[in-house]
């Protein structure tokens, strides 16, 4: 407390002899008049807070304010909270009482020229709480600090799948920078520690025989030796934006004075690479017509009683690349639908709810963003093809797709997506870039706009947030308007039919 309140004297002090402000510091006593010949000149002597107390010019309780604010201030500054403790409190406003006292004291001497005079406080020394503070920070370590970012992101983001599944990638990127870097005290991860990581992947493999049990350096070893392709810039950006939001997290703590990751530049060079128009970002994101009819005219769609060896997955096999592909919707929006999601409007129109009914359970379900929450027309082919007798075979209160088990992490539609892409590489023979399930997506949007559907109704149907007006933050997407345009997307048949 003496220490605190000696530090406050020192910076005062220093404002007081920068300023030459000495009157500030000081009280009115008593007034007297001398009368020069005709004239009469008031004189108001001037006291330290001290004499002006001592003599009664100044009452106690209101140098008790003054002497509040102070302390009030310079908790604040120092980040030190005011003790609720009424011993230490009072304690704590008797320090600084003295030392108000001892600063108007010098103010006084230095009003009337003395100068020689020095104060008599107590040299600087780091608070108790400070030297807990700068203990703590030497000894966190960068998974101490995760954790406590991983419980605060849980808070603020909701103890959600997709929050949990975000943690683990972030968890996963931290462990990987230790076993390159070491396991640093996180003061110590500094900015060209952040480049030399950055180094360190862009060396490690994208894909291998073998990877997975690997250590890190045996992964850049056998990339190197090998001559395995990299990973790409986009992934060295997404690692580096995981460390970097951690990191972030100490700054806001205290236990940070930067962020090397935002405060070297690396953060913002990595994304400029991942955005350049390298052969990543020239990739094709969306099927060809001629990839879609290979897609539809595969034993699944063709071939009745046809079974996966591998994985059954039920009617999920026929019905969900017909839903990606008419929807534009993700795969696990579908994936996770429940019988009950599958209705049809006031309006007559057969449509899915992707958790936008009001009295919806999200129980273990979930969507990207709030905006994702919507209802989606159903194309008439679907309902041609069966899809709302096959949606009222299944139990009302269960899955839609009953077969479709969640993922250790409660995501439905994971395991299904694996088995997909491996359908499509061993069975259809598709050798492309596009993403197996989220290809869709794209090719919906695509077709959309070579169909002439508005833009703005094809991302109320997918659940975008759109880039256009304003106004499209007002008001909901007529489903009747949305029906009418989803009728002139290009039919499955249609792309066959052409083949």
């Amino acid at each position: 407390m003496q220490q605190l309140a000696a530090r406050w004297f020192r910076t005062e002090a220093q404002k007081l002899e920068a300023s030459g402000n000495f009157v500030d510091w000081l009280f009115e006593a008593e007034t007297w008049v001398n009368e020069l010949g005709d004239q009469y000149v008031e004189h108001t002597r001037l006291a330290s807070a001290r004499q002006a107390l001592d003599e009664g010019y100044l009452e106690e309780q209101d140098f008790a304010s003054h002497v509040t604010r102070n302390v009030a201030a310079t908790l604040r500054s120092s980040g030190v909270p005011l003790p609720t403790d009424t011993e230490r409190r009072a304690r704590l406003e008797a320090a600084f009482r003295e030392h108000w006292l001892k600063l108007s004291d010098l103010a006084f001497k230095r009003y009337e020229g003395n100068w020689t005079i020095q104060p008599d406080v107590l040299p600087h020394e780091p608070l108790t709480m400070e030297a807990k503070r700068k203990a703590s920070k030497q000894h966190t370590k960068l998974l101490d600090l995760f954790k406590t970012y991983s419980a605060d992101k849980k808070l603020n983001d909701g103890d959600t799948r997709g929050v949990r599944k975000t943690l683990d990638g972030y968890e996963a990127t931290l462990k990987q920078f230790i076993e390159l870097c070491g396991d640093l005290p996180i003061e110590k991860i500094s900015r060209e520690t952040v480049r030399e990581y950055r180094a360190y992947l862009a060396q490690m493999p994208a894909k291998g025989d073998g990877i997975r049990k690997l250590s890190a350096k045996q992964l850049i070893a056998k990339a190197e030796a090998e001559g395995l392709p990299k990973v790409s810039a986009p992934t060295i950006r997404n690692k580096l934006r995981a460390l970097s939001a951690v990191l972030s997290h100490g700054v806001r703590l205290g236990l940070l004075a930067e962020n090397p990751v935002i405060a070297g530049g690396i953060g913002r060079a990595a994304a400029k690479a991942a955005g350049s128009r390298g052969a990543a970002s020239r990739r094709r994101r969306d099927y060809t017509k001629d990839e879609l009819r290979r897609i539809f005219m595969s034993p699944i769609f063709t071939e009745a009683g046809w079974s996966a060896p591998r994985a059954d997955f039920g009617r999920a096999w026929y019905w969900m690349p017909l839903l990606m592909y008419y929807t534009g919707a993700r795969r696990e929006e579908l994936a996770q639908l429940a019988a009950r999601d599958v209705l049809v409007s006031s309006e007559g129109i057969p449509c899915l709810s992707i958790l936008a009914m009001l009295d919806d359970d999200d129980a273990d379900r979930g969507v990207k963003t709030e905006g994702s929450r919507r209802m989606i027309p159903l194309h008439p082919d679907l309902v041609e093809r069966g899809f709302l007798e096959y949606a009222q075979s299944v139990p009302t209160g269960g899955q839609l797709f009953p077969k479709l088990k969640p993922s250790p992490a409660g995501f439905y539609g994971a395991n299904f997506g694996k088995r997909w892409a491996a359908y499509l590489r061993e069975v259809v023979g598709l050798d492309t870039s596009v993403s197996p399930s989220h290809g869709f997506r794209h090719t919906f949007k695509t077709l959309c706009r070579e169909v002439g559907v508005a833009e703005d109704v094809h991302d109320a149907i997918t659940g975008h947030a759109g880039a256009g007006m304003v106004a499209r933050d007002y008001g909901q997407m007529p489903l009747v308007r949305m029906a009418t345009e989803i009728a002139r997307y290009p039919s499955v048949d249609a792309l066959t039919d052409s083949a």
